[in-house]
């Protein structure tokens, strides 16, 4: 299985935010508020869905899984 696409409760977290926070949502101190969380999605308590697909396989099964912080 490969993975295909992670659903995430935020954006961005504050270890990693450097990496790939647009620039227009940074500011001197690090970011806004509103820039972790746009959408105001929260799965589970701030988790996220991860979406893996089997591309070797003639019908090209998907599976999930699922996590809270």
């Amino acid at each position: 299985m490969e993975h295909l696409l992670t659903v995430a409760s935020e954006e961005f977290d504050g270890e990693s935010w450097r990496t790939w926070l647009p620039v227009e949502d940074r500011t001197d101190s690090g970011w806004t508020e509103a820039a972790d969380n746009p959408a105001g999605l929260c799965l589970g308590d701030v988790g996220g869905v991860y979406i893996f697909e089997c591309r070797t396989c003639p019908d090209r099964p998907i599976g999930h899984w699922f996590d809270c912080s």
